[in-house]
């Protein structure tokens, strides 16, 4: 039962942050446990056990610590192990396990499909060793796409700028959803947090000083590289401001 916990803690990890990568999802529970609940386990226990559960490796010695179940519990909104387990049994869960896919058998269609996609590949490898020297000028101008995190957005910059840009900042490899939609926001209360369906559109993330900082996408945090979290009402309440220096910003 207390692998189930821990099964549920992991998928609502990956709705906060939006990526189903292992490393991602152990980190997010790893920072959410030390930052909000105060209890102290690394990533790499968070991924050992992901990895346990989905390849259904898991038996009684895997059971989790009595001082992890509460936080991981509180995290999925119960008061505790007991509030639970009777929500549990009033809705009839059993234990998680996570089914393995079915795999299907490959039609005709689809193996027709297959080998009209190999052959018009196998042509443009051909159209492309004609055109060798196009090819390595066109190579050289993407390798020069490079981005660096300039305070509040991502800008391009050439890639033999060093390993750091002007802003002190990491000069990275050009990544066109990172570039265009990662931005560091100004929040207030009259903000738009949540769509009508309740998700998460802010996410954020508290730096060393203990200041909250708010971005609009989900991933990781340009500068630290830790991973930014999801918005709650505790937080918008909590953290933001009630209006920041934009008119638009007053609540009428």
């Amino acid at each position: 039962m207390s692998l189930e916990i821990l099964n549920l803690a992991f998928k609502k990890a990956e709705k906060e942050i939006g990526s189903n990568k292992k490393t991602h999802l152990a980190q997010h529970l790893s920072d959410v446990l030390q930052d909000d609940y105060n209890y102290t386990i690394s990533e790499r226990t968070l991924r050992d056990y992901y990895t346990k559960i989905h390849k259904g490796e898991v038996g009684p010695q895997d059971d989790l610590k009595p001082k992890l179940i509460e936080p991981l519990c509180q995290y999925l909104g119960f008061a505790n192990y007991a509030e639970f387990l009777k929500s549990s049994e009033e809705r009839s869960i059993d234990a998680v396990v996570v089914p393995t896919p079915i795999k299907k058998k490959p039609n005709k269609k689809w193996l027709v499909g297959l080998l009209i996609i190999l052959g018009i590949g196998l042509a443009i490898i051909f159209l492309m060793l004609d055109r060798k020297p196009e090819i390595k000028d066109s190579e050289t101008i993407i390798s020069a796409n490079c981005m660096t995190w300039a305070d509040s957005t991502y800008v391009k910059v050439a890639c033999d700028k060093g390993p750091y840009s002007k802003y002190g900042t990491e000069v990275i490899p050009y990544v066109e959803s990172e570039f265009k939609n990662l931005k560091k926001i100004q929040v207030y209360l009259a903000y738009d947090f949540f769509n009508d369906k309740g998700e998460p559109l802010v996410w954020y993330f508290r730096n060393e000083d203990k200041v909250y900082e708010f971005f609009s996408a989900p991933g990781l945090h340009p500068v630290s590289g830790k991973t930014l979290k999801a918005v709650t009402p505790y937080i918008v309440q909590k953290h933001v401001p009630l209006h920041n220096d934009q008119l638009d910003s007053f609540v009428e």
